[in-house]
């Protein structure tokens, strides 16, 4: 037991080695450290002292040096339907974050996954992340860690790197990559990055971890974009780190073979709930079908207008 036990106390230590160098010097996402002498040192000394962890939320993207960037949604891609107010898509995005804000395990990193692809997960995953981002309190980020597969990036309209890859690898700093959302400010996006070694193996590093520890101390949400289940090992080891899972299916679409499998694949206490996507209101009258298709990029060409940050009222 000795033994595990130093394993374990030499792992948290080179953990904690690596988390500054993640973000920078300082423990408010700073930039990287910077010489000791010139303008650049004279202008680092007068910096302010860091904030408390009370006063570190009102600190997340305002004025922290995460960029602010207007969100280029194609006219046809179903993500953030927030819009209208009484929309049976977003009030069904509303119960969600209900359950999942008074869940009895109080989850704050939650990996959303699905058995294949098509399932729409990454859909899913944008609009539980903006949903939960409506909450006045709430500072959330969605994190792209499909890795093989990304396309959160594509379709909010955003550059695929720098990203999570990047940090990891020690390329750039965290606040480098991360974005704001300025339509919806407390929502910030990290997209996958270019990887340059195995995802798997990029995944069982310290330095995924103390992106973990990191984002955890930050953010009440942090929503993981994942591979689908059981198609590569990157699934299980992003499980492991995350709170909960919310799994994505779709009943014109999924499999139930399939579904059974994944299900299996998720351990009990880790599974938050089912999602489904494109599902028809039930049980009688039909206001119309609750979810989307995914023909999204052919046909429809042009952006969405989404209200600016000026006219969004945040919701209690």
């Amino acid at each position: 037991m000795s033994k595990i036990f130093e394993a374990l106390q030499g792992a948290r230590s080179e953990v904690s080695e690596l988390l500054p160098s993640l973000v920078g010097d300082d423990s408010t996402f700073g930039p990287p450290p910077i010489s000791a002498t010139g303008p650049a040192a004279a202008a680092h000394a007068a910096a302010p002292p860091p904030v408390t962890e009370m006063e570190r939320g009102d600190r997340i993207g305002h004025g922290n040096g995460i960029r602010k960037v207007r969100l280029a949604i194609p006219v046809s891609v179903p993500v953030l339907p927030f819009e209208d107010a009484g929309g049976l898509a977003a009030e069904q995005y509303r119960i969600a974050r209900t359950k999942l804000a008074h869940h009895p395990q109080k989850p704050r990193l939650i990996a959303v996954t699905s058995p294949g692809s098509g399932d729409g997960k990454t859909v899913s995953a944008i609009n539980l992340a903006g949903v939960l981002s409506l909450k006045a309190s709430a500072e959330v980020l969605l994190v792209d860690i499909d890795f093989r597969r990304s396309s959160a990036h594509a379709l909010l309209g955003l550059a695929r790197s720098p990203g999570l890859a990047e940090v990891i690898a020690g390329e750039c700093a965290f606040e480098e990559a991360v974005v704001e959302a300025e339509e919806y400010p407390h929502l910030h996006f990290l997209a996958s990055g270019e990887p340059k070694s195995n995802p798997s193996e990029m995944l069982e590093t310290p330095r995924w971890h103390a992106f973990c520890a990191l984002a955890r101390g930050r953010y009440e949400y942090v929503i993981f974009d994942t591979p689908p289940i059981g198609s590569v090992a990157d699934c299980d080891l992003i499980q492991m780190a995350a709170d909960g899972v919310v799994m994505v299916v779709r009943p014109d679409h999924t499999q139930r073979g399939g579904c059974l499998k994944a299900l299996e694949a998720i351990p009990k206490e880790k599974l938050l709930g089912v999602l489904l996507n494109a599902a028809e209101e039930w049980p009688l009258g039909k206001r119309g079908a609750y979810g989307y298709g995914y023909g999204y990029g052919q046909g429809q060409v042009g952006y969405r207008a989404l209200p600016v940050e000026a006219r969004r009222k945040p919701e209690k």
